[in-house]
């Protein structure tokens, strides 16, 4: 009888997040972000979405973005793309780019809550799950500062969260502008 519960609960955890994977191999979550209704535009008199974002740096931190606990890693090729309506695309390490976001990048929303800028995005855990992650969103002049939340997945504490920065880099092409999020 425990067997069949058990069963029963994995296959409702599971089904919980629907997830597809694009052309290059990339997992998405499929679902809609429910906080894109949130979305203010005043975001991005801060942020230039007319830009790309590229990762320079990764750290443990402490409740405040300043709190550097200990160096994890420097720059990447992760790069983060804002669309209007509070869409954005992470175009990930070592994936093959394509402007149509159909086809390559993890999905994400910016958006306010409380008057704090959020960023909603689907992670992956070390078991390749795929999940909703909830970050804070520091803006310093060209820098954007990522921060897990302590709480840091939707469902999970998380005791030693990530900041990750980002700095305003190249000219989104206007090719790619052409294109529109549908998550």
């Amino acid at each position: 009888m425990y067997r069949l519960i058990t069963l029963f609960v994995c296959i409702f955890l599971c089904s919980c997040y629907a997830t597809k994977r694009l052309p290059d191999g990339t997992k998405v979550l499929s679902k809609k972000y429910k906080n894109i209704d949130k979305f203010d535009p005043f975001i991005y008199s801060q942020i230039d979405p007319n830009y790309f974002y590229k990762q320079v740096e990764v750290y443990k931190t402490g409740k405040s973005y300043k709190d550097v606990m200990g160096y994890w890693r420097g720059p990447s090729s992760r790069r983060l793309q804002f669309y209007d309506g509070g869409y954005i695309r992470i175009l990930v390490d070592n994936q093959k780019e394509s402007p149509d976001p159909d086809l390559s990048g993890k999905r994400g929303i910016i958006y306010m809550k409380n008057q704090d800028i959020r960023i909603d995005r689907d992670t992956a855990d070390q078991d390749g799950t795929l999940q909703k992650q909830t970050l804070k969103v520091i803006v310093k002049g060209d820098k954007i500062y990522l921060v897990e939340r302590l709480f840091g997945m939707s469902w999970g504490w998380s005791s030693n969260p990530m900041c990750y920065v980002f700095q305003k880099a190249e000219k989104v092409p206007e090719e790619w502008k052409q294109y529109k999020p549908d998550w």
